[in-house]
Parts: structure tokens; sequence; C-alpha cells
């Protein structure tokens, strides 16, 4: 369960709100694959079959968020998502979940300003089921008081957790800074003491007045029958009614007359976070095309032109960012910058200047066409899973009332021009309509005034002033062992008109030692910063222009480089692989700048709760294998490697022999392989010696690890030693992994359903070529710390000492195969999983081992493995907790 604001084409993490591509090719699907139809209570109803992929994903759209909601009302449409889930008419706590799960399904939801989405994803052959059990659980929801309490808690619990995040606090800051009138400036989540209130009679009244069909959709995409959705659908909402819904409007936010700022010191955060931000017009506006290609074109990728400036060239970010939120209602032109507090006012100022450039001199045509593709990019790999073929469907009918807007909004991308772009530059961008908002260190530049970048702003102000048909069956795979030791693995799939590569090497932190620890991070960092022919930006150019994205990894036990291109594009996007893998650069001046980066991600590190308590819990079980090492590496080592240190590491690991290139997509297998053994297959054959990894001894008794740090919440972990990726024990831990956690496993119902200890827990279970880490983590109120850590323990007994009864077994199970299934939609990980199955030895096809060898574990195997990895006597514990001064 989520809730967020919708952000449009820009940002990564809502890609699944772009639109599919719509070229004039017979691999693509048409328009008219779009059904509607609408049922006899006003319900509409949008199906899009996609036989490619054998799953389904089911969404219910309600078009009421927290702008909907009065003062005395705020969050309660995030409430409502919360508490569908918990229970119906005729399905009890927790078995909404336990019945998806049997299906080898998945279930989430979330709520933006302007919706309340509710959406399941299943195996085709649960389609039926899940709209069954969805239905069920978004029209009659019980709303049992004992459970309202509960989950306001755990809501609360989130409220809490978003207020210990630095990222948050800053995008908070912004919004109720930039907007005086519009409900936009209130957080979704709402606020605690306002969630403490609810009462039932509250949300039956809130939902009376919402939930009905008339305010509602539901849209369905992948391996269905048409007929038999609205067959199952008519049976499943015969008994609701139209209402004649009316929509009172909603205040409108007055034009802004002056610059704002404000500023807000936070103890937690170790890195200054500043936003810059322009009041815009909603979705609806004709300016939305060229606003996201204006953001685009200043601050969406690598080449972009504040990511090159600021970032790459003059070192003054960390990170920086411009995206187009363009909701409902007007929305907001954002500019985000993490960076050293000490460079605010020069950041501000190159910020604007970038800005008045392009509003002086349009972009060139070939700047442009890069920006359309990127977006263009972005449409198809959104079509990659069902869910976000059916998020974009959403977005458009929710916020347009046009479910097909997608092809319109395509056919105007392209015929934006350039001095559209400037010309929008102008009319926006421009103070006095500009916020600014800075999130400082408490302990930093204590004489800052938010004045001085106002003052900065302003000054600019003064001078600028005047699709695709149905896939057949499953092609089959190719593979190749060149004679000096290259493997190559090919799996055409054209379904979808893009391709994905992973070259993977044996490497990762299992290879470094203490004095090397984070150089295969740095390494991957680099691997795209440069070759002795080709710049870093040159690099950034060629891939945008190939719809693609390119860059280094790497892990516990593998490296390497992983890209997607456009088909069209293959012959190039291989080139280029062969010469990042075969040439890089590792130039001085992009390592000073990674370095800088780097460095800065490893203090921030406790600003990452989550991961920065795995961390320590690494360590804590790791005392003397690299498996304990941070990713990252140290202050020490990171500061101490150079470009010599990156290339012989590389050039040690980067033989045929030890390396793997996978290919998933719309791909010629022979064709391809030609190419690639034109590119590869003449290298030089050489020995790969791996170097002898330190063995790790058990854990002989109880580690406890206590690390206090400024934080409003304890965060807690426990760690055993686990299996490797090959040990036959892998499959029944990673059944017990699931019957623990999940919103359906044994963790959240008991811990943070029936007991409100907290809104995140869970287990882990993480193989690796040598045993790795099974684990569990709460998040936590302080003063509940050893009641969630007894609450942990008290779980891991009770698996041990009783049999798991077959019917949660068999849902375990089937909810193992179905997140396993739904997780090779696309052909970015289908890529991932086949390079390194085949790079560790289980080979490129191990998905079907994997999933067979799933389906047969049984309850004893279970406990079997429950009681020989889990000795609560043989564990680490992590304890994060808050400063006593906090």
């Amino acid at each position: 369960m989520a809730y967020f604001a919708k952000i449009r084409l820009t940002q990564a993490w809502l890609i699944g709100l772009l639109f599919l591509l719509i070229l004039p090719c017979n691999v693509y699907a048409q328009e008219d694959d779009l059904k509607h139809f609408t049922l006899p209570n006003g319900l509409d109803v949008f199906v899009k079959e996609d036989h490619a992929r054998k799953v389904a994903t089911i969404q219910i759209w309600v078009k009421v968020g927290s702008a909907d909601e009065e003062l005395s009302e705020l969050g309660i449409s995030h409430l409502i998502e919360h508490m569908a889930f918990k229970g119906t008419e005729k399905r009890g706590v927790g078995q909404i979940a336990s019945e998806l799960e049997a299906l080898g399904g998945e279930t989430n939801a979330y709520t933006s300003w302007d919706e309340t989405v509710f959406h399941v994803t299943v195996p085709s052959t649960g389609v039926s089921q899940g709209l069954d059990i969805l239905t069920d659980a978004v029209f009659r929801p019980s709303i049992d008081p004992d459970e309202l309490n509960k989950e306001k808690q755990v809501v609360i619990e989130e409220i809490l957790e978003g207020e210990e995040r630095p990222e948050r606090k800053a995008s908070k800051l912004l919004f109720h800074t930039a907007y005086e009138v519009s409900p936009y400036k209130y957080p979704i989540i709402g606020y605690k003491d306002v969630v403490a209130g609810f009462t039932r009679d509250n949300i039956i009244q809130f939902r009376k007045k919402w939930y009905v069909p008339e305010n509602m959709f539901m849209v369905i995409v992948g391996d269905i029958d048409p007929n038999q959705v609205r067959t199952d659908l008519e049976k499943y909402t015969a008994d609701l009614k139209q209402t004649g819904f009316f929509r009172p409007p909603r205040p409108s936010e007055p034009v802004q007359k002056e610059i704002r700022g404000a500023v807000l010191r936070d103890r937690n955060s170790r890195e200054t976070r500043l936003y810059v931000a322009f009041h815009i017009p909603s979705l609806s506006s004709p300016d939305v095309n060229a606003i996201d290609l204006m953001a685009d074109i200043l601050g969406a990728r690598d080449s972009s032109r504040l990511v090159q400036t600021l970032k790459k060239d003059k070192g003054l970010v960390n990170s920086i960012s411009a995206y187009a939120l363009t909701p409902k209602k007007p929305g907001l032109f954002a500019i985000s910058a993490t960076l050293d507090g000490k460079n605010l006012e020069t950041v501000t100022k190159g910020i604007m200047e970038e800005v008045a450039k392009l509003q002086k001199q349009p972009p060139s045509a070939e700047e442009l066409d890069r920006a359309k593709t990127h977006i263009e990019s972005q449409h198809i790999y959104a079509r990659e899973t069902v869910q976000g073929m059916a998020r974009s469907i959403g977005s458009f009918e929710a916020d347009l009332g046009d479910a097909s807007y997608e092809e319109k909004y395509l056919n105007l991308n392209r015929l934006i021009t350039p001095e559209q772009i400037s010309a929008t530059a102008k009319k926006y961008l421009t103070p006095p309509n500009v916020t600014v908002t800075v999130l400082i260190p408490e302990d930093v530049e204590q004489d800052f005034q938010i004045e001085k970048l106002t003052g900065v702003v302003k000054h600019f102000g003064a001078s600028q002033t005047a699709q695709t048909a149905a896939a057949g069956k499953e092609a089959a795979a190719i593979v190749r062992t060149f004679p000096n030791g290259l493997k190559v693995v090919l799996q055409p799939d054209n379904s979808n008109p893009a391709v994905s590569f992973r070259i993977a090497m044996m490497g990762g932190k299992r290879f470094e030692t203490k004095e090397t620890e984070g150089i295969m991070n740095f390494i991957s960092q680099m691997l795209d910063k440069g070759t002795s022919k080709m710049s870093e930006q040159e690099i950034a150019q060629k891939v945008e222009d190939m719809g693609g994205r390119l860059n280094g990894f790497s892990g516990y036990d593998s490296f390497g480089v992983y890209a997607t291109f456009f088909s069209r594009n293959t012959d190039e996007g291989l080139e280029m692989l062969a010469r990042i893998y075969t040439d890089p650069a590792f130039p001085e001046d992009k390592l000073e700048r990674e370095r800088n980066l780097i460095i800065n991600r490893i203090k921030t590190e406790p600003d990452r709760p989550v991961q920065y308590t795995v961390n320590v819990l690494n360590q804590t079980v790791f005392k003397d294998h690299p498996y304990g090492f941070v990713k990252e590496g140290t202050l020490a080592t990171v500061a101490g490697f150079t470009a010599d240190d990156l290339k012989q590491t590389y050039e040690r690991f980067a033989v045929p022999a030890n390396t793997v290139i996978t290919g998933v997509g719309a791909l010629d297998p022979e064709k391809t392989m030609a190419r690639i053994e034109q590119l590869f297959g003449k290298l030089e054959a050489r020995q790969f010696v791996p170097p002898v990894v330190p063995a790790e001894e058990p854990i002989a008794k109880v580690r406890e690890n206590v690390v206090q740090i400024p934080r409003a919440k304890a965060h807690i972990a426990i760690g055993f030693r686990g299996v490797s990726v090959s040990d036959e024990d892998r499959y029944p831990l990673e059944v017990l992994n699931n019957i623990l956690a999940g919103q359906g496993g044994r963790l959240f119902l008991q811990l943070r359903d029936k007991e409100s200890l907290a809104y995140v827990v869970t287990s882990f279970v993480r193989p690796a070529v040598e045993p790795g880490l099974f684990g569990l983590y709460i998040a936590t109120e302080p003063s509940k710390a050893d009641t969630a850590l007894k609450g942990l323990f008290r779980e891991l007994e009770q698996v041990k000492s009783q049999p798991v009864n077959g019917a949660e077994l068999e849902r375990s199970i089937t909810n193992l195969i179905g997140n396993h299934l739904i997780s090779l939609q696309s052909s970015w990980n289908r890529a991932e999983n086949s390079a390194l199955n085949t790079l560790y030895g289980l080979g490129y096809d191990y998905d079907k081992e994997y999933i067979a060898k799933v389906s047969k574990v049984t309850s004893d195997d279970v406990m079997r493995v429950a009681r020989k990895y889990l000795e609560l006597d043989h564990c680490a514990i992590v304890k994060i907790m808050p400063e006593k001064d906090a």
C-alpha cells in the first residue's frame, strides 16, 4: 500500500504511468484492442487483451483522492485504501491476501491526490477468482472497528516513518509552500492527529459519498477473455446501484504574484535538498507536450542540460533532475537537487541560467529529437508489464476521461518544434511564478537565509520579462560457447520492439578484500563514463538516440553492464557494448566526480534506514567473509582507489572465460549471434583464476550489534546464515520465507495487523554463490522495540515447532511461483536472470527448474529447514536505535 503524487513521464519510479508506443507497424497493437463496456450499474470497464504473458492485472480506480478531502478528513482516502484488504462481509482478516497468494497473485493499492487505485495481478488461470476477490474487497469491506483501530496505528507508523525521511520532508515543504489554496498543498497520507480521530462512521460516510459506480471504473489487461470478464463482473457487481453522484468543485489556486521561499533544518539529514519549482497547467492543457519535453531536455537523462552542467562538468550537485507534475488540476514543474549546502547559491544560479538559455535559444532539432526518443522509449518499456499498460490506460481515463488518449498524446509529441519549447519556457519558467525551498542539515550553514536564493531567482525574473499483435509461442533460445570461453545465450521474444542485453562476470563483493572493499562498485560506476574513442557524453547521447538505457552493475557475486535498446538499434547497441567491455577508459576527471558521489552515498547511508540496517546486519553475520562488506566500500578504501587500480582489477576479471552475454527481446537469434561473434568471439582467450575467498566461521553464539543514530524509529533485524544458489535447501527456505513475508504472511498478519507493532515488517532470503543470508526486519516505535523483537522470535519458534498446514503451504508455493512469473515479464529482468543463472552454473533456463522444485516442497521440508537454519542461539541481532537525547 502506498501514496504518491503523479509525476509525468520524467521520473523512473513512476514509469508505470507512461504510455504505450503507437507506431505504424504491424508489430504494435492498434487502438481498437482497447475494449470498453458499461455495466448495468454504470461502472465503466476497459479491457485489453495481451496474450504474450500468461498473467493479467485487474485495477479498480476510484476518482477520489486526498485533494477531495475536507480539512477534517485529511488522510481518510489513504486509510480507506488500507482497510479494503482488512476483511469483507464474506472474507475474514487476512483471507484476501491468503486467497490471492494461493492463486500465485499479488495485491496492492495506492492513493494519490486525485485517485485511489486497488489492483491485483494474477496468472491468467486465476482471473475469475481475482475479479471476485478484488470487487469484494473494494465494494464490500466490513470496516471492523477493532481492525480500523489497528490500521490507524499502522498508518500513524507510516506517517512517523515519513517524518524521518529527509526526501519526504523536503517534498512536503515544497508543496506546502508552493500552494496557498489548492488541496495539493496537504500530504496525501494526512496528519497523525487527524488520522487518529477517524471513526467507523467517518469511513462509511466518505465511502457512501465517493465509492459509487459513477465515480469508479475498472481496467483489466493481460491474457484474458473479454466476454468471460464481462460475464464475471456482471455477477460480482450485481448488487451495486447508481446513486446520482455529484462532484463538488475544488478551490482554484490563484496566480502566483511573488516569489516564495522556505527553509527547514533537519537533524536526520546529511545532505542538503533544494527545490526550484514553477506552477504549470494540468494534464488537459495543450502545453503539456512541450512541458514534458522541456523537462526531459533540462533534467531527465544523463545528457540533459542540468545533469551535464551542474553534476558532471562542475561537480556541484550529488544529483539533479527536472520533472513535470501534471495531475487533474494545475501542477508543478520541479527541479530538485541534492548537494553540499555551501553550493546552494551557485547551484540556484546555475539552474536559472540553464532555464534562461532555453528561453533565449530554442534547442537544436537533434536535442529535441533525443528528448522525443527518450519519451518514446519509456512508452515501450512501460508496456513490458501488464501492470504498466493498465496504469497508463487508467491514468488517462481518470484525469482526462479518455482511456485512449495515448495515441493523441504521442502524435502531438512528434509535432512539437524547438520554438515551442522556448516559448513554453518563457510562459511558465519565469519569476514571480517560482518557489524555492531548502531542507538543510541542522548543523551546517548556520547563517543561511532563504532570501539568498530568492534574490538569485528574482534577478532572472527581471532579465526575462518582456501496438503489438498477439505473440505466438515462446521462441527457442540459442546458446553458444566461443573458443575463447565466452558464453552467449539469446532468447527471441517479438512481443515488444525492444531488446535487452546483459554482460555479466563473476566478481562483486565476494572477490574483494578489506583493502579493496567497494572497488567492484566503483568499476561498475565507471564503465559508461568513456572509452578511448568515446566520451561519457557521446555514450549517453548515443544510448538515448537508440531509445536505450545503459549502466554498470555490481552485486554480491557478479558485476558487469546491462543495456536495453529499441530492437531496430540492436547492431549499434551491441557495438557500443563491445567498446565498453573491451576498452573502458576510467577517465581521471570522471573518476574524481564518481568518487565524490560514492563518498557522499557512504556518508548519507543512515538516511536510508532499511538499507542501512541490512548493511549492519551483513557486517554482523559475516564478520570475516566479504559478503559482510558494504557495496559502496568505506571512506578510506574509496578515497584511495586510483584509475590504475580500477583498470587492473577490471582487466583481471573481464576475460571471455569469466563472461556471459545474454540477450532477450525482438531479435533475430542467428543474425545477432553472428554479430556478437564478430565483436567478441575473436578476443584473446585468457585463463581466469578466481581469488581465494576467506571462509566464514559459523555463528557460535548470538551476536548483538546496537547502533545509535539520529532517528525517530527503531529498526531491528535478525540474521542467520543461509544457503547457496545451488543448495537443494534453497527451495523450502524460500517457501518458508514466503510464509513469513508478504501481506498474507505471518509476520504481517500478526505483528502489524493484530498487534500494530509496525508499518513495515518482513523477512527475506538471499541465496548467493556461497551460503548467504536469511533475515527478518521490523521498523517500530522505540518504546515497542523489545516487544517487536520478542514477536519476531515468537514467530520463528512457531514455524519451527508446528508444521505448516496444507492450505498455507499451497498458498505460499502458488504465490512464490506466481510472483516469479510476474517478475519475468520484461526483457530486462529475463536477460538478468538468464545471465546470472548461466554465470552461477544453474543454466540459462533455470527458471523452469526453480518453479518445478518449489512446486515439490512439502510441509516436512519447511519444518526441516526452519530447524536447520533458524537456530535462535546462533543468529545476529541488529538494533538501530534513536540517540538517547533524540
